[in-house]
């Protein structure tokens, strides 16, 4: 052995036994107990990826934050996940090798902006009416997860494989909360009930239509991205163009009005983002309305269920207008975090229609708007503070295309103009959602400032 190279911490003996009592346990278990043999086999596999190659290790994170919804997970081990990642990042940061001091110095504003929000979401909870009625606690410990994420891919994300991963991560994720969807019957027309279906709608691993729809659409901005930097890569291209359809066909499975009017706005917006590929643009956007008249052509009703707008956005519009009373009485602080279900029901006897009471009262229901839900509970406070991470994030994103435009750097420009559009998309999608502690949501937040960094680092070298 040259003198160069370390000895091996543990033998290849020893590796072995350790991997066959490993899956001896695992089989053990599992016949006891399956759910518990595939976590510990899933962990054993896991931990050792965190430690040897962090960034790889928070794309399979990123993975499992899509199907944690699965009957029978209850999300517990996307958090250990998480968790774990994070104690092999701080090992990174230790070494020096991460990109977090970078970022701090580079984007304290939207660093200033993004704490800012989490202790003052925290905050809010002091003038809050029933704190615990409105689960306050465990929304704060969202916003903190999600925030931990975004600090997380901005600290290991430091190489373009590092984003390719990421966003193959985000493509795999999606695709898997639809087969999900697919093997309960969520992909069968006829269906009209089912572990993936709400209402006869794909609902996925998410157990909503909408969410999954908040995800689809960036998810295929991203696969467009992908493949655009995939020349000469037949059979990669080829597998992305497969996901893109099946993302299609499910986006209109999910008949959510939320994620046709993101995807409307991912599509014009890559038409003035990418104006010298305007003809691959409408070639791609052409597969994916191809795939979405397959399920429309084979599920009429879902067709007339997108396009109809005489429903009030299914109550939506009487619960944006109580929203708009609660900020009206508090439109500085907020009600306090997790207050808008506790108060909203004081609200309706006020001048104006709503015909949808029955949503409000004792339904404990959200605004249904990640915005206006900032704005009701946390104040302009929150909201601001919210939208400057936006702002900084997105323009961070199209300096990063900027830059590897003048580095020719073709493949990267491509990824980091899908990043900003699946970010657009997905922002577009909260309108219909109170998803600001969306741990997916912060993850394409931070695609941006890592995206601008490792574009400055290739410009330097």
């Amino acid at each position: 052995m040259p003198a160069t190279l370390a000895r091996p911490l543990l033998s290849r003996a020893a590796v072995a036994a350790a991997a066959l009592a490993a899956a001896a346990l695992a089989g053990l278990l599992a016949a006891e107990r399956p759910l518990l043999g595939v976590a510990f086999l899933a962990a054993a596999v896991f931990v050792p990826l965190a430690f040897a190659n962090p960034p790889l290790a928070l794309a399979a994170w990123l993975v499992t934050a899509f199907v944690s919804g699965i009957e029978g997970t209850r999300g517990a081990g996307t958090n250990y996940a998480l968790l774990v990642v994070l104690v092999a990042a701080v090992g990174v940061v230790a070494g020096g090798r991460s990109g977090l001091a970078a970022y701090a110095r580079a984007h304290r504003g939207q660093l200033a902006a993004m704490l800012g929000l989490v202790a003052w979401t925290a905050a809010t909870i002091a003038w809050a009416p029933d704190p615990a009625a409105g689960g306050a606690a465990e929304k704060l410990l969202q916003l903190g997860i999600a925030v931990a994420a975004f600090l997380l891919v901005v600290t290991l994300v430091t190489a373009r494989d590092h984003a390719r991963w990421l966003a193959a991560a985000f493509v795999a994720g999606a695709t898997l909360s639809v087969l999900a969807g697919a093997v309960t019957g969520g992909l069968d027309p006829g269906a009209t009930s089912g572990a993936a279906l709400d209402d006869g709608r794909l609902a996925g691993a998410t157990h909503d239509p909408n969410y999954l729809a908040a995800a689809i659409v960036p998810a295929i901005a991203l696969a467009g991205g992908l493949a655009a930097g995939l020349r000469g890569r037949p059979v990669l291209r080829l597998a992305l163009g497969g996901a893109v359809v099946l993302l299609a066909v499910s986006l209109a499975a999910t008949e959510s009005r939320g994620g046709w009017l993101a995807a409307l706005v991912v599509a014009a917006g890559a038409l003035v983002l990418v104006r010298e590929r305007r003809a691959a643009i409408l070639g791609f956007a052409l597969v994916v309305a191809a795939g979405a008249a397959l399920w429309f052509a084979a599920a009429p009703g879902a067709l007339e269920r997108v396009t109809s707008v005489s429903d009030g956005g299914s109550g939506r519009e009487d619960i944006w207008l109580v929203a708009t009373r609660v900020i009206e009485e508090r439109p500085l602080t907020g009600v306090g975090l997790g207050q808008f279900p506790v108060v909203s029901g004081e609200h309706i006897r006020e001048p104006g229609a709503i015909s949808r009471s029955d949503l409000i009262v004792g339904q404990r229901i959200v605004v249904h708007n990640a915005y206006l839900q900032l704005w009701a509970e946390g104040g302009i406070v929150a909201l601001a503070l919210f939208l400057a991470v936006v702002a900084a994030s997105l323009a961070a994103g199209l300096r990063a295309a900027a830059r590897f435009a003048r580095a020719r750097d073709r493949a990267m420009v491509a990824l980091a103009r899908a990043a900003v559009l699946a970010t657009v998309g997905a922002l577009v999608a909260s309108v219909f959602l109170s998803n600001a502690d969306d741990r997916r949501l912060w993850v394409l937040l931070a695609l941006g400032p890592a995206l601008l960094a490792i574009a400055q680092r290739r410009t330097r070298a």
